[in-house]
């Protein structure tokens, strides 16, 4: 597959998506990536982490987090504003298995510049989550517990990551939502979401303050944009 960026103007009917909320407005696919090839693998580059490293799987993209580094996120080829983003991950390996318990999964939205808009998904506590990461630090927009769609670390957990803004008198204001295995199992609304100016998506795993030794997989990445009626 030949790398190349694709820009994304996803303002199409923003007020009827905005008002059908998050869950319900139409995308269409504007990427895909099964990251079965090198060639794949090779359009999804690191975009931020201290110490990151990636490999390749028969069928997968591999990111490892190393010392002193609490998350890892490889970006798409794919920039734009109001975006979906989707992709199968699981916790390959934890070292030491202290961290098993805290570590993530994660898609992001509005990447740039230290910002993102991020879906964080905790298969050892079953624990789901959507933030916000600015310079004034991490906000939390939501937190779910005990989401039985959350499967098991070694398991395959389908995520996706679906940002739609607001037009006319609300600009400025997002409906966040965020998906597992089809059904939506998180949603927010951030009255300040353009604080995350930036326009890249990316892949993530992690764990908060020291991910060091989280190994993670992914396959099969999907990103979409809304669709004008």
């Amino acid at each position: 597959m030949k790398a190349k960026l694709l820009l994304v103007t996803a303002i199409a009917s923003c007020v009827g998506l905005f008002a059908a909320g998050a869950a319900s407005g139409a995308f269409v696919a504007i990427y895909r990536n099964a990251l079965e090839t090198t060639a794949q693998r090779s359009e999804v580059l690191k975009v931020s982490g201290k110490s990151c490293s990636r490999g390749g799987g028969k069928t997968s993209l591999q990111i490892t987090v190393g010392k002193l580094t609490e998350e890892c996120a490889y970006r798409t080829p794919v920039i734009g504003a109001n975006l979906e983003i989707a992709a199968t991950g699981r916790i390959l390996t934890v070292a030491p298995t202290s961290v098993l318990r805290k570590a993530f999964l994660g898609l992001q939205l509005r990447v740039g510049g230290g910002n993102k808009l991020e879906l964080r998904v905790f298969p050892a506590q079953k624990k789901v989550q959507l933030v916000k990461i600015t310079e004034a630090g991490l906000t939390y927009l939501a937190i779910k517990k005990n989401v039985k769609a959350v499967q098991e670390p070694t398991k395959p957990n389908v995520l996706r990551l679906r940002i739609v803004e607001a037009a006319g008198e609300e600009v400025g204001t997002c409906k966040i939502g965020g998906y597992l295995g089809g059904e939506q199992v998180i949603e927010a609304s951030d009255e300040a979401c353009a604080e995350a100016s930036g326009e890249m998506t990316a892949l993530s795993a992690g764990a908060p303050n020291n991910g060091s030794g989280v190994i993670a997989g992914f396959e099969a990445i999907v990103v979409r944009t809304p669709v004008r009626f």
